[in-house]
């Protein structure tokens, strides 16, 4: 595992001071080649101290061994062009397609693909913005026949939660995987022997351990511009994929055809 995704992995255990070296690293990861300890500190407006601790939380002997492991990676850095908001949505789009396309397990995708095809009742859960994602990902499976439902109420699910099943799946969808409600609807599927997915923006969180499959995708708070503010286009994006590779079973495509045209003709 290369550095930038060490660093995403392990993000919500660093401290406030060592997030802010994080953030740094992850936006500008191609501006630090030529800089010192010194220099990087004042950059990110922590102490020296504090970038010393931080590489030696992420595996790196010193900061030296960090600049080499960062510099060898050789990320271009993305410039956001003033030719217009469109263009700048276009470049900030793909560069979150990259980053989660390359976090992208194959062999995990197939495992959830087979738990969505095995449940007896599916389960999406997710709060705010991530519930707006979960109800999108909801209708695209019932779209297709499958059996599933979702909840965006932190009541509903944790109520949910407690009268789970052993045939149940329950997909959560948390860009920091520590919401409170989602954590106690998956505590309470799991003493029922649900089996539990989680989509997150970090691998290493409360909801990833609770889950027997953990997905996620790229955050995109690591880009370096503040004027987007989609934090749930990663998910969509691997929804996108998940979608695509469901299609490609042939009864599920043909539902998912006959959905689409009974709205075409009548609506």
């Amino acid at each position: 595992m290369d550095i930038l995704k060490r660093i995403q992995n392990d993000y919500l255990f660093l401290s406030p001071q060592e997030k802010k070296v994080a953030d740094y690293i992850m936006r500008f990861s191609s501006e630090i080649k030529n800089m010192n300890i010194k220099d990087f500190s004042l950059k990110t407006g922590t102490s020296t101290a504090t970038v010393t601790r931080f590489a030696k939380k992420i595996d790196c002997k010193n900061f030296s061994d960090m600049k080499f492991q960062i510099n060898s990676l050789s990320v271009p850095k993305v410039q956001f062009q003033t030719k217009g908001i469109s263009e700048d949505v276009f470049n900030y789009y793909q560069m979150v397609i990259k980053n989660t396309q390359s976090l992208i397990e194959m062999n995990k995708l197939e495992t959830f693909i087979r738990f969505l095809l095995e449940a007896n009742q599916i389960i999406i859960i997710g709060l705010n913005s991530s519930g707006t994602t979960a109800s999108t990902f909801s209708n695209r499976l019932m779209r297709m026949g499958l059996p599933v439902v979702s909840y965006v109420d932190s009541i509903d699910m944790v109520m949910r939660g407690s009268i789970a099943s052993k045939s149940d799946l329950f997909v959560a969808i948390s860009n920091s995987g520590t919401t409170e409600c989602v954590l106690d609807s998956f505590k309470q599927a799991k003493k029922n022997g649900s089996i539990l997915t989680s989509i997150t923006n970090f691998s290493e969180n409360p909801l990833a351990a609770l889950s027997n499959l953990d997905l996620y995708v790229y955050s995109t708070k690591f880009i370096d511009n503040q004027k987007f503010i989609n934090s749930q286009f990663s998910m969509v994006y691997l929804i996108d994929v998940i979608t695509t590779l469901l299609l490609g079973n042939k009864e599920l495509h043909e539902k998912f055809t006959q959905t689409r045209e009974t709205i075409l003709d009548n609506y």
